[in-house]
C-alpha cells in the first residue's frame, strides 16, 4: 500500500512540475565510445544555441549511456564490458560546480555490454540494460550517490525472425514509467518489450508481464512515455519504425495501436538503422534519428507531429549533419537538439521551430575528440 501511494505521489509531483524551461546557460554530458578518453563536458546557451568548448569531465572507461540523479548532484554511467563475459559495469560520479566529475564508485552490472541506464524518479533506484548477455538488473543509490551492490538480476529468453539480431535475447534500454511504478525494457532480440514492477525504495525488480511488438524483425531499441504515462513510443531499430501503444495505468501493461515507418517517400532504407528516439518539452512533436551504415549520407533526424489522442504523424526527415547519429537531446528550454555524430566524430546543433517543431541547422562539424555515444543535459 505504501509502494502504491509513493509511485502516485511521485507522478502527481512530476506532472505538476513538468514545463519548459527559460533560457539559460546548461551543463551538457557526452558518454563516449571505446577509445575516448571519458566523459566530456560543456556550457550550451540556450538564448542563443552555441556550445562553449568541450573539456574533459572525467577519465573512465567507455562511458557509453548517461543518467542524471533527480537531485542533479550525481551523474551515471554505463560502463559496457566487451572483453570478457560479464564484465559490464555502472560507473557513479559527483558533479562538481566547474562542471568536472569525481568518481564516486562503481559496480558490476552482472551482465555484458551494459548498453543504457535510468535512474528513478527519487533517486533511490538505478536499472541497466545488459545487451550482449541479455539482462537487466537494478542498484539501490545511497544518499551520498554511490552504487550499492545488484539488488535485482533478471535473464530475458527467446528469440525471433532476424537470423543476424534476433538469436538470443538483446536489452537494449531500460525506462522507468512516469508514475515511478514499473520499469520497461526493449529486448532487441525478442521483438518484446518485457514489464517489471519497481520497488523504488528497495530497487527490486519484479516481472509483471510484456508486449509484443509486432510485425516480426522489428528490433525494439528505445522508447518514450507521454509526461502523463498513458501512451508509450517504441522505436524499432530494425523495421525503422515507431509502435505506439496505449498504457494501462492499473497494470502497466501496453496496449497496440499501430506502427508507423521513420521515412517519408524517397528515402531507400537498406543499410540504414534506427538509433534514438525524444519527445519534445512540449509534447507536441517526437523526433527518432536514423543511421545510414553504409556510408552514403542519408543520416536523418524524423520529426513526427503528436496529437492529443497520442497519435503520431510523420512529417519531415532532416539530414542529421554528422555520420551515424547514435544519440542526440533537445536541451531544457524545447529551442535547440544537439545530435553526435559517432563515426564522424563531430556535434551539430539544430533549431526547433516552437509552431511546427522543424529543424533548422545551425552549426555542423563541431569537433569532437573521440567518438560522442550520448548527449546529457542537465536541468
Amino acid at each position: 500500500m505504501f509502494t502504491k501511494y509513493l509511485c502516485s505521489t511521485v507522478f502527481l509531483v512530476l506532472t505538476l512540475t513538468l514545463g519548459v524551461a527559460s533560457a539559460k546557460q546548461t551543463q551538457v554530458y557526452f558518454g563516449t565510445a571505446r577509445g575516448s578518453e571519458g566523459i566530456y563536458s560543456a556550457q550550451f546557451e540556450s538564448a542563443t544555441g552555441t556550445l562553449s568548448s568541450i573539456t574533459l569531465a572525467v577519465a573512465v572507461e567507455f562511458p557509453g549511456f548517461l543518467a542524471t540523479h533527480p537531485n542533479q548532484q550525481f551523474l551515471y554511467a554505463t560502463s559496457a564490458g566487451f572483453e570478457k563475459p560479464n564484465t559490464g559495469a555502472v560507473a557513479a560520479f559527483r558533479i562538481q560546480a566547474d562542471g568536472s566529475l569525481t568518481f564516486l564508485n562503481k559496480q558490476p552490472s552482472l551482465g555484458s555490454s551494459a548498453c543504457h541506464l535510468s535512474v528513478d524518479a527519487t533517486g533511490s533506484a538505478l536499472v541497466v540494460a545488459n545487451y550482449a548477455s541479455g539482462n537487466v538488473s537494478s542498484f539501490q543509490i545511497r544518499a551520498d550517490g554511490t552504487l550499492t551492490a545488484v539488488v535485482s538480476n533478471h535473464q530475458h529468453s527467446g528469440s525471433a525472425q532476424n537470423p543476424k539480431r534476433q538469436r538470443e535475447p538483446h536489452p537494449h534500454s531500460a525506462f522507468i514509467h512516469p508514475n515511478n511504478c514499473y520499469v520497461y525494457v526493449p529486448d532487441l532480440g525478442i521483438d518484446k518489450v518485457m514489464i517489471y514492477a519497481l520497488d523504488p525504495a528497495h530497487a527490486t525488480l519484479t516481472p509483471c508481464g510484456a508486449a509484443e511488438v509486432p510485425g516480426g524483425s522489428q528490433g525494439p531499441r528505445h522508447m518514450k512515455f507521454s509526461s502523463d504515462g498513458k501512451f508509450a513510443y517504441v522505436l524499432n531499430e530494425l523495421s525503422l519504425s515507431i509502435a505506439s501503444y496505449s498504457v494501462n495505468i492499473g497494470n502497466a501493461q501496453l496496449e497496440y495501436i499501430d506502427t508507423q515507418s521513420v521515412f517519408t517517400n524517397g528515402i531507400a532504407p537498406e543499410g540504414m538503422s534506427c538509433a534514438e528516439i525524444r519527445i519534445h518539452p512540449s509534447e507536441q512533436w517526437l523526433y527518432a534519428s536514423i543511421r545510414d551504415l553504409a556510408g552514403q549520407g542519408r543520416d536523418v533526424l524524423s520529426t513526427f507531429q503528436r496529437a492529443v489522442d497520442g497519435s503520431i504523424k510523420l512529417i519531415a526527415n532532416t539530414p542529421a549533419a554528422v555520420y551515424i547519429p547514435r544519440n542526440f537531446n533537445i536541451d531544457p528550454s524545447g529551442k535547440w537538439l544537439i545530435v553526435g555524430g559517432q563515426r564522424s566524430s563531430t556535434l551539430a546543433i539544430f533549431s526547433i521551430h516552437q509552431d511546427t517543431g522543424a529543424l533548422t541547422l545551425k552549426s555542423a562539424d563541431i569537433p569532437f575528440e573521440g567518438q560522442p555515444m550520448c548527449v546529457e543535459f542537465l536541468q
